[in-house]
């Protein structure tokens, strides 16, 4: 979605190092892991990019789905229930 500038206004988007790491490590190691098992399984090199390029969208979809799954127990109070809670003296 487009953001609407003034004159003399710019946008600065921060990207961290660690969101950089994250994402270079599931797309070399999920696409390169992915390649070697359909490339062996399935004794096509075809095969064998095309689960280089599934694999890292997988792994991307479990984390997302984790995440999601994380927010609704503490949005449901779950969160409490798995986690011993400290008593405050009041």
């Amino acid at each position: 979605m487009p953001i609407n500038k003034e004159k003399d206004e710019f946008v600065i988007y921060v990207v961290t190092l660690s969101s950089v790491k994250r994402y270079m490590s599931i797309e070399f190691i999920g696409g390169s892991c992915g390649y070697i098992i359909a490339q062996k399984a399935l004794q096509s090199d075809l095969l064998g990019m095309i689960g280089s390029m599934i694999a890292p969208m997988a792994i991307r979809r479990v984390l997302q789905w984790q995440q999601r799954k994380s927010e609704r127990q503490v949005r449901f109070g779950l969160h409490s229930l798995t986690k011993p809670s400290k008593l405050s003296p009041t």
